[in-house]
């Protein structure tokens, strides 16, 4: 016999490959992304830096990162391959702690949100000015903390009034203490990815049960999910738990079907999401409809949208007047009026020389915007007859954020994705929608080195913007497109919802 088989049949056993799994997981998490960029050694870097600054723009740096994603998506994929094949320990989804835990101790080597987050907080708690209204620029000179602002000094907060009340909580817990609030920033963005994945195992529950873990696993393993939220602390995630809050809350009143009590809760929790961005306004008109379609007769339906409608706007307004800039001072307001690494910056850099700035900036925000909302009216129309059905509702939220990222976001940023995937995950056992959402998640962590890396080797790519654009979105946006479209309104599709 020989010597070898032993071994073999050893790494066979589930135990075994569980933990191979899990180590290896941590090992590129800790390895990689986390001991290398210790917040605590990092935070007071001006002006911030990112993966590819720390790294020197490096061959190291750049194989390091990308090496370290595909043996993280691998792994995460391999995991999910199984768990849908084999019953597997019920504290598994729970592991993903271990890598949040990992990266909370990092430096947000992907974006600078959270260093933001905390300057615009102490605009409002050492200063007194209101963070919707005062610009980092506006700190004075003397503050040790203004230059993290880096490109985003002139902006003031886009943030909705609870995700303000919520940071200036932490810096008062924090003792105005810069460092301390950056942690407690991040403890939030990883309670939140644990409240999400209970929540999602909350629906799942309620919706397939027998794909609950594979739900779990798929949320709380996903690279791009424990990289955004626990390593760069973006608040998206919080307003995913009040997204998935409202959603559990109706499924658990039975869709609202002749109950008052979820029109006194469903609203309120999605009303919070907008309080911490405002996103979700997005998809709040599907909620209303899904709410209001569960009851019977058109006078109840009519008296309940009216009353949807009405709460939601009031849960909306009013926590914000106190802090309302003005809509020509509100930061919302101007992000529609850049474009970057999107479908509408390269439409604008193709048309510019024959159309000039202005008419090719206005007609690539035409064609992308008309493109997403015909997706979405056609997606809405061969579905109308469903909304108050659950799952449909669900498809049709991963549906308008999925296109919505894709197609008429005019800045794309990785961290956009954890609007969808939890809706996609929801629609398991139907696959399309999730794997589309995965591949999506990889191409968006990968396409980082080629803009900021790559791009600095080359410097043609960098200089002509066409062509690095030219590069660059067909393989960020390409896979995850061809994935969503296909198959995308068959019958089959439509029978599973």
């Amino acid at each position: 016999m020989p010597f070898y088989r032993p071994t073999s049949h050893f790494l066979k056993t589930p135990a075994v490959r569980l933990l191979l799994l899990l180590g290896l997981s941590e090992l590129i998490y800790l390895a990689v992304f986390s001991a290398p960029f210790s917040l605590s050694r990092l935070f007071a870097t001006i002006p911030p830096v990112d993966y590819t600054k720390l790294t020197g723009y490096s061959l190291h740096g750049l194989v390091a990162f990308v090496a370290g994603l595909l043996l993280l998506f691998g792994l995460y994929s391999a995991l999910l391959k199984w768990a849908a094949t084999t019953g597997l320990p019920p504290w598994l989804p729970y592991s993903g702690l271990l890598f949040a835990l990992t990266l909370f101790f990092s430096y947000p080597v992907l974006a600078i949100d959270m260093l933001i987050y905390a300057v615009l907080t102490r605009i409002w708690g050492q200063y007194g000015r209101n963070p919707l209204l005062g610009t980092p620029d506006s700190l004075p000179p003397s503050d040790p903390w203004a230059g993290l602002a880096a490109e985003w000094a002139d902006i003031a907060s886009p943030y909705g009034a609870l995700w303000e009340t919520l940071s200036l909580g932490l810096f008062k817990l924090a003792g105005g203490d810069f460092l301390s609030h950056l942690f407690l920033l991040k403890g939030v963005a990883v309670l939140a990815y644990l409240g999400c994945l209970i929540l999602l195992g909350r629906i799942l529950a309620q919706l397939r049960p027998e794909w609950r873990q594979v739900g779990m696993l798929a949320f709380a393993w996903n690279p791009l999910v424990l990289l955004e939220t626990a390593q760069n602390g973006h608040n998206d995630i919080l307003m995913v738990f009040f997204m998935l809050a409202s959603l559990w809350v109706w499924l658990r009143a039975g869709a609202g079907e002749g109950r008052l009590w979820p029109a006194l809760t469903v609203m309120p929790l999605l009303a919070m999401a907008v309080q911490v961005k405002f996103i979700p306004l997005l998809i709040a008109p599907l909620f209303i409809l899904a709410l209001t379609l569960a009851e019977k007769g058109w006078a109840r339906r009519l008296g309940r949208f009216i009353g949807h409608s009405a709460l939601f706007s009031l849960l909306v307004v009013l926590p914000l007047l106190p802090l309302w800039p003005g809509l020509d001072k509100w930061a919302v307001t101007g992000f529609s009026s850049g474009a970057g690494r999107s479908l509408s910056a390269l439409l604008i850099l193709a048309l510019r020389p024959w159309l000039g700035l202005n008419v090719a900036f206005d007609l690539s925000r035409l064609l992308v915007n008309a493109a997403f909302l015909l997706i979405g009216w056609w997606a809405f129309w061969q579905h109308r007859d469903r909304l108050s059905q659950p799952r449909t509702l669900c498809y049709l939220s991963w549906l308008l954020f999925f296109w919505y990222v894709l197609l008429a976001m005019p800045v794309f940023h990785a961290w956009y994705l954890l609007w969808s995937l939890p809706f996609a995950i929801l629609l398991l056992p139907e696959r399309r929608p999730l794997l589309a959402s995965l591949v999506f998640s990889l191409t968006a962590l990968l396409i980082i080195p080629y803009f900021e890396t790559v791009r600095a080797w080359f410097p043609v790519l960098l200089r002509n913007h066409l062509l690095g654009h030219l590069v660059g979105i067909p393989l960020l946006l390409g896979p995850p497109a061809w994935l969503a479209w296909r198959g995308w309104g068959t019958e089959e599709f439509k029978a599973d919802l």
